[in-house]
Parts: structure tokens; sequence; C-alpha cells
């Protein structure tokens, strides 16, 4: 079951994962060490079924045969790197890291590398993603899509003029050669241009992807929410609307606030003051992780920046780790058992295990001697109860912002999945929004640890009185170097990072102001 835990899904940014990983299939076929005969054959069957079964989306049955594979040769490359694919499309990047550095343990591979590129690239490690790529570029030179990843992982970093020249030789060779531009390079040029503030080319780039028929699906979903985006920042409203609207209706999933609030009822009835008491709690007694709770686009990137310039702070992003140890609590609780008997396995000795492994998971991630990691992930509203049984010492900072300026965002951001399906329709955000702050009310009704609420108005006009606030908040001193969140070498893999990746802005308080005709009607609840 998931209701009164998390439900974990698709995250809402992420880059898309091969379908069609180059050379894989060609090298099922091609591995050192491997046995000959029919013990050959049956493995060049074995392997290649599970790529089949890769590209089809048949995940579990890919990693079963893949597994399959590494029990008769460990040394399989083919197999680590299908195994490191899978679990990168599963969300489950400590996993997929192990397999492609497993891989490229038993000789170099392009792929590998770029496995290791992308995990880099949505950790927000640039300089990391850039090195994997320039290897992957090493072994396989002037590939094509390994350099649009390249020009990617710049641009998301507002290393502008190097994607710039990466993107127009590409566009150069292939125009001299007549032939027509590949929609994954036309989307790299699209997004260039809305970072050069060439709205206008942007817009004409993208009508032209869109009136390709040969554009995938769901890139096309992704196109319109850089169209709302682009005339969003020149001025034209009802166009940005428009886009957005027509990137919601791919693919909309349906969403009750009904039964929503439903759900959220039983979450706070699961996690209540009493049942807690009774639940398990971990022997952590560390104050190093810090999460940032609360709506998607209410500031959760812009603070995490701010923690993360301080010298003894870090930020691992939308770090997903607590949300996968709730969902597997989900599965194994039975309401019908007293606490902490409800929880079958995972007794007080595995929470503990579970706070452990996540406090060397981030410390991996962050510089040496922070003394403060901070998560943002999106999930973290509905996790605070777990949060604070796992770490009885962390700090929790509530992000807030007008409901007006969420729902405008989140439906223009593409969001569009199954954890946020709420997202493709305004009034359906404002109930979730709804339902989000009587959760955080719930929290600090009922815990003991420290929640700070951060309003993000507040934040970016006084950021001389709130960046201290919010620093001080952690238990650190003020330092200077928060002011210059925007000169990180790190780069925030969010729909914020073309934003947090600039000097600090107040245009984007009251956002909703130009889209009065399309909130019309629609109820927001007092914050």
């Amino acid at each position: 079951m998931t209701v009164g835990f998390v439900d974990v899904h698709s995250a809402p940014y992420h880059q898309p994962v091969s379908r069609n990983p180059s050379d894989l299939s060609r090298a099922a076929g091609n591995q050192s060490g491997l046995p000959s005969g029919s013990d050959r054959h049956a493995r060049g069957d074995t392997i290649r079924s599970a790529i089949a079964h890769f590209e089809a989306g048949r995940l579990g049955e890919a990693r079963l045969a893949a597994e399959a594979v590494l029990k008769h040769n460990k040394k399989d490359t083919t197999a680590h790197l299908l195994l490191a694919l899978i679990a990168e499309r599963s969300h489950d990047a400590a996993s997929a890291k192990r397999y492609a550095e497993k891989a490229l343990t038993i000789k170099p591979h392009a792929d590998a590398h770029m496995v290791l590129s992308r995990l880099d690239r949505q950790a927000g490690n640039t300089d990391a993603a850039l090195e994997h790529s320039q290897r992957a570029l090493a072994i396989k030179p002037g590939h094509v899509s390994f350099l649009l990843q390249r020009a990617g992982t710049l641009e998301e970093a507002g290393r502008v003029a190097e994607a710039r020249a990466i993107v127009d030789p590409l566009i150069d060779g292939f125009e001299a050669r007549g032939q027509a531009l590949p929609v994954t390079l036309r989307y790299e040029l699209a997004k260039l241009l809305v970072q050069e503030k060439n709205y206008g080319r942007a817009v004409e780039v993208i009508d032209e992807l869109l009136g390709d028929g040969s554009t995938p699906r769901d890139l096309v979903r992704t196109i319109q929410y850089l169209k709302a985006k682009a005339c969003d920042r020149s001025g034209r409203y009802e166009e940005a609307f428009d886009a957005a609207t027509l990137g919601n209706d791919i693919g909309r999933l349906e969403f009750d606030p009904a039964l929503y609030e439903q759900q959220v009822t039983a979450l706070i009835e699961t996690w209540s003051a009493e049942r807690i008491a009774e639940y398990p709690r971990a022997t952590c007694d560390d104050a190093t992780p810090v999460f940032v709770a609360g709506m998607p686009r209410s500031g959760t990137s812009l603070i995490d920046q701010i923690i993360d310039a301080h010298p003894l702070a870090a930020g691992v992003g939308e770090l997903a780790t607590i949300e996968v140890f709730a969902a597997r609590l989900g599965k194994v609780y039975d309401p019908d058992k007293p606490p902490p008997d409800c929880f079958g396995r995972y007794n007080q000795f595995r929470w503990t295990s579970v706070a452990h492994d996540y406090l060397s998971e981030v410390r991996r991630s962050a510089p040496p001697g922070v003394q403060r990691i901070v998560n943002k992930s999106l999930g973290n509203n509905k996790l605070v109860g777990l949060l604070a049984l796992l770490f009885p010492r962390t700090r929790i900072i509530h992000a807030l912002r007008d409901p007006r300026d969420v729902a405008i965002s989140c439906y223009m951001g593409g969001f569009n999945n199954r954890l946020h399906a709420w997202s493709t329709r305004i009034e359906w955000v404002a109930s979730a929004w709804e339902q989000s702050l009587r959760l955080m009310d719930h929290w600090k009704c009922i815990l003991e640890i420290p929640i700070l609420d951060v309003r993000y108005e507040e934040l970016v006009r006084d950021p001389d009185s709130q960046f201290p606030r919010l620093i001080e908040f952690l238990g650190l001193e003020w330092d200077e170097a928060c002011r210059a969140f925007h000169q990180s070498r790190r780069t925030v893999r969010t729909l914020s990072y073309d934003q947090v990746n600039r000097p600090l802005y107040t245009t984007s308080a009251g956002r909703h102001q130009h889209y009065a005709a399309q909130l019309e009607g629609v109820e927001f609840p007092d914050y």
C-alpha cells in the first residue's frame, strides 16, 4: 500500500534515458572472456532478450535477464551497462553509478561514461559530467548524441557560449552536407536561443519542430513547455498559457481533488502524534541532514542554492533515497497491527541503518567538513514525520509562495507525471496547495523538530534579513558567500536551473498578475 506514505514515480525534471544505447546490441555479441560454442550462443540470446525487454520498457524482465548473464560471466560489459541503464531509468542513481563504474573497470566504454555524465548532470555536478562526456568523446569522436548531451550540460550551467561552440559546428556540418537538422539538435538550439533572450527566433525554431511530424510525442510536450517559457519571458502571455495547455494535454493524468484530500487525511491519521510515539525511532544523533519541504515552484531551489553557497553546508538536490524507503514501508505497512509491528521486518535497527546509509550517501556527494547537507526532494512535505524519526536532530525548512504564482509556475513548468498529476489544471494546483499547507500544519503541531517557514516573496525582496535568518536556523554563522549563490560551479537540476544560476531577482513575485484571466474563478486559500 502507499496511502499514508509516498508513492514514488517519475521525477518531474530529468533527462530522458536512451531507449537504444549506441552499440549496445552490437556489443551483445562481442564480449571478451566468454565461453565458445553453445554457451556463447545462449549468452547472446539472453543478452539480446534483455536488450529487447529494456527497449520495450519491460525493466523487470530486462534486469532479470541481465543478471542471469552476470551469473555466468561477471565481466560482461554489456550486462553491467544494461543494468546501469535500467537503474537510471528507474531513478536509482546509486545503482546506476555502481554498474556503470563496474563496466568501466572491465574496459573503456563510451556509453558507460555517458551514463555517469547524465548522473552527474542530474546531481548538478557539472564539471564531473563534462569530464565523463569528454572521455566518451575520446572513445567516439564526433558522436552527435554525446556532443548534444555535453552542450545541454553547459547550457544548464549557464555556460551558453561554450554550448554554442558545440551546437553551431554541428549545425554547419549538417547544412554543408545538405542534411536536415536532427530534432534533438534543433531542440538544443531552441534552448540556447531562450538563454540568449532571442525569444522570437526561439519560438520560430520551436514552431518548426512542432510542425515536424518526426518529432517524438514526449518531446513535443517538452517543446511546448519551452515555448511557454519563451513566450512568457517575451510578454506573450496568452501564447505562453496556450502552449502550456497543449503540453499538459499530452499524456494528461486524471486527478481527483476529493480523493487526494482523503489520502492526505489517511496520511495524517497514520502519522498521528499517538501512533508516531510507538513507531520505530532511529538512534541517529547527527544534525547534518536538513530538508526543504513544500510545493514545487515555491523557492525550494533558491533556498538550496543559498545554503549550498555556505562554506560549511552543501546541497544534494532532489535526492529520493528517503522516498524510496518510504515506498518500501508503504508496501509492508499493515494498519491492522499496532505499531511498531505494523512495519513488519522494518524494526528500529533497520530504520537506524537507513539513516546511517543516507548520511554516508550525502556525505560522499558533499565537500569534506560540511556540517549541514540539504535535500529538497519534492516529496518531502509528505515525509516530515518519517524524517523526524530517522533524524531526530534534523531541521525542516518549509518553502512558501503565493499560491497563484505557484499555480502558474507549475502549470507552465512541465511536471505532468504521476507524482504531480495535479499540475495540469489550475484548479487542481490550488487543491494540491491547500493539502500541502494542511499537511505541513499537521507536522508543526505534532513534531518537536524545528520547522522554519520561508516565504519566497520575503526572501527575494529582503535578502539582507532573510538570508541570515535562514543560515541562523541551521545553527551556522553567517557567511557573505551566501549572497553570491549564483556563482557556484554547481548546477541546479530543476525547472529553475536558468533562474537560480543567476543573481537574485524579484520579477517572479506576482507573476500571476499576467494571467488574471486564466486564474479567474479559481479559489486559492490564504497562506
